[in-house]
């Protein structure tokens, strides 16, 4: 079951790369497939001879156009980590399982890299201790050798890019020189035994394909600088490294190969690195060409080493980023340290350490790199519709020819090896696959963002006295050794000594910049952060920020106080800052830590709240000064009060009108009331007044036949007749009820 933590944890939750390598270290890595041709020349000088170079031509031919394809791809994904394994991932991504293949197929090739390079150290070290009767001990050599890059990786900082561009440039420079003054001396040179070879033939297909398989380890290489687009400052420079790294192709592997073919003639060298280069050298160099030579070896072998655990990181990181592997690889902490992938690195090390055999780990290991190409040729045919893309029919052919090759040279390499190089990279995806699913913390990112998230910071009080103890422990040890040695040199002086001097040599360069990081370093990287964060906040900040001395003069001032004084920064400094504030007095020591002061410009007045820091210290000569314009504050503050002024009489005004109305209201109630009581008679007298008329008019009627009938009433009647005046009474009756 898969842990519950993927499916909440989105692509945007992954941290991304930094841009913090230069462009010049991205370079120096770029040089290292370069080097590695003095490990891999003498095996095919041995078995071919002058034909060798039949395999070299198509091989460099086709490396210096996999780097010009490579480079247009790098420029259309400057994002993507990793370099060619990634870019293949995006060319088969309809394909996720051939894209995975070619990826890890392409890793694993790396991390056999830095497991043979162990072993040629261990072994040239053991020769040449043999020589002086010290007995090697294999195993610490083993360990040493692999985990010294390691232990710089996990540092976080850029010491191991900075330590491989120091050594690789001499390097570099060595193995041209090897070139160009070998082919040279080989023109030019009276004891030269010609530049051409009497005898011309060319090897049989299955040779051919046999080693054509084997150099692509070096001439499909060159292209190492694009895994650092993604974290390199300058992308773009970068990636034009590759042009450079294409065309120094020819005169190193056709040209240093050349020169091996014509002067490492004694059958008795066999394969042995260093003694087919001592004899190539020799010649031109003279005695100064073994150790020479040992310098070349070690830094190809140390600096090998150092790519790897650089490249093989980003690679996994990009593959976690695209949901091609575990998400727990894509994490990377606040130290830019790819914890979960380097330890992936290192175990896939260790298990190819353990078969101790260099023919064997460059067989295997070639074989997924090999099909990692093949299916990356696959993916330019398939997307040859893209701009990015570049000779597509070309990338069909080598595809074609490649498939060949692998059947071909495989074989010859053993089919249990081409079986094991084959099913390798699955075994990854198996292990990937188990990672997913067990629900182990550490397999899963959640787990490590809440780490670095809650890790407090350990500060110790008194650091100095743990660094210097470390330094003092290590250089005690290193003396000790150094002084066995010296013991056993100063018995027996010999070529094996110089050439162990130059082992020890770089060694101890790595073994001190390894203490360095985990001492002393990490504080000057911390101090060197801080610094760019103030700086930045100093120059983005909206406030304007002023450094002045002790007696007011200006001696710095941020971008914004242009905003504020309408000079350029550099203007400012050297005046006295009342010249634009002259409120102040002359002196920092008497002006108030926190006051308003107005500044006039362009006609209209800004206020400014002026803070100023304290001087703790007497020998502190500077002050600073933070402006804050607060003109829309004040002017804020003086139409608040206005309006509370204003709103103040409206509010008396408004309380009388209100009393009014509450007097309106009780009156119109009152009068409600009262003419609701009067309402009701009314309507009383209204609603009967029609049948009071009708019994009036039928009164008046009766009245009126009694007249009639009864002209002569009693005297009584005719008195109260005439004192009412029932003529008048009867007429007028009617008329007051229909009015």
């Amino acid at each position: 079951m898969s842990h519950p933590a993927h499916a909440t944890l989105g692509q945007s939750s992954y941290p991304r790369l930094t841009r913090s390598l230069s462009a010049v270290e991205s370079w120096g890595f770029g040089l290292t497939a370069h080097i590695s041709w003095t490990a891999l020349v003498p095996a095919i000088h041995a078995a071919l001879g002058s034909q060798a170079i039949f395999v070299w031509i198509p091989a460099v031919i086709f490396g210096m156009l996999l780097n010009y394809q490579v480079k247009r791809l790098g420029m259309h994904f400057r994002n993507v980590a990793g370099g060619t394994p990634n870019y293949a991932t995006k060319l088969l991504q309809n394909y996720s399982g051939l894209a995975r293949y070619a990826a890890i197929g392409y890793l694993l090739n790396w991390v056999s890299y830095l497991a043979v390079n162990t072993i040629v150290l261990r072994d040239l070290i053991k020769v040449n201790l043999e020589a002086l009767d010290i007995t090697c001990p294999e195993i610490f050599l083993d360990i040493g050798f692999t985990l010294l890059p390691f232990i710089v990786a996990f540092s976080g900082t850029r010491a191991l890019s900075i330590l491989h561009l120091f050594f690789i440039i001499p390097a570099f420079g060595l193995l041209i020189t090897f070139c160009v003054q070998g082919l040279g001396w080989l023109a030019f040179s009276g004891d030269s035994p010609g530049f051409f070879p009497s005898n011309w033939s060319s090897p049989g297909f299955v040779d051919w394909a046999k080693w054509f398989f084997f150099v692509t380890y070096a001439t499909y290489s060159c292209e190492t600088a694009s895994s650092f687009v993604a974290d390199s400052r300058h992308p773009t420079k970068t990636l034009r490294f590759l042009d450079f790294a294409a065309w120094m192709m020819p005169p190193i592997f056709l040209g240093g190969s050349w020169v091996m073919m014509r002067l490492a003639t004694d059958p008795s060298l066999k394969d042995n690195a260093f003694l087919n280069l001592v004899a190539a050298s020799q010649p031109f160099w003279g005695k100064s060409a073994a150790i020479i030579v040992s310098f070349l070896l070690v830094a190809a072998c140390l600096l090998g080493s150092a790519t790897v655990v650089y490249n093989c990181p980003r690679i996994l990181y990009q593959l976690a980023l695209d949901n091609h592997i575990s998400p727990v690889f894509s994490v990377v902490s606040r130290r830019g340290v790819f914890v979960p992938a380097l330890t992936l690195t290192l175990v896939l090390c260790l298990i190819y350490l353990i078969w101790g055999d260099v023919a064997r780990i460059v067989a295997v290991g070639n074989i997924g790199w090999f099909v990692s190409f093949m299916l990356f040729h696959l993916g330019l045919w398939l997307r040859r519709d893209r701009p990015e893309v570049l000779f597509p029919r070309i990338s069909l052919g080598i595809l074609l020819l490649e498939v060949v090759v692998l059947l071909v040279g495989g074989l010859a390499w053993g089919w249990l090896n081409l079986l094991i190089g084959l099913l390798f990279p699955i075994g990854v995806m198996g292990i990937d696959a188990v990672i997913r699913r067990v629900a182990f913390p550490p397999f899963h990112p959640s787990w490590w963002m809440r780490r670095y998230r809650t890790r407090p910071v350990v500060i110790i009080k008194d650091s100095v006295i743990l660094q210097v103890s470390i330094l003092i422990f290590l250089l005690c040890s290193a003396l000790g050794v150094g002084w066995l040695f010296g013991v056993k040199l100063n018995k027996v002086a010999t070529a094996a000594g110089e050439n162990l001097f130059v082992v020890l040599l770089m060694s101890v360069a790595f073994v001190g910049v390894a203490i360095a990081c985990w001492t002393t370093l990490p504080q000057v990287v911390a101090i060197a952060e801080a610094r760019e964060a103030a700086e930045h906040l100093f120059t983005v900040a909206q406030d304007g920020i002023l450094v002045v001395d002790d007696r007011g003069m200006i001696r710095q001032a941020n971008p914004a106080t242009e905003w504020f004084f309408g000079v350029n920064p550099s203007e400012l400094r050297g005046n006295h800052l009342n010249k634009w504030l002259t409120a102040l007095v002359y002196y920092p020591d008497q002006w108030t830590k926190r006051s308003e002061q107005t500044l006039l410009r362009n006609g209209k007045n800004k206020i400014l709240e002026v803070s100023i820091s304290d001087r703790p210290h007497q020998d502190f000569q500077e002050y600073v000064v933070i402006l804050h314009d607060i003109t829309q504050r004040k002017q804020a503050e003086q139409i608040l009060q206005y309006s509370e002024a204003q709103l103040r009489q409206e509010a008396k005004h408004l309380a009388s009108q209100l009393v009014q109305s509450e007097k309106m209201s009780s009156l119109g109630q009152l009068v409600a009331g009262v003419a609701h009581e009067i309402n009701n008679p009314v309507n009383f007298i209204y609603g009967n007044i029609s049948y009071a008329n009708q019994y009036i008019e039928d009164l008046l009627r009766l009245l009126q036949l009694y007249q009639q009938n009864y002209p002569n009433p009693v005297t009584e009647i005719q008195k109260e007749t005439e004192e009412i005046d029932l003529d008048f009474l009867m007429a007028d009756l009617p008329n007051l009820l229909m009015t």
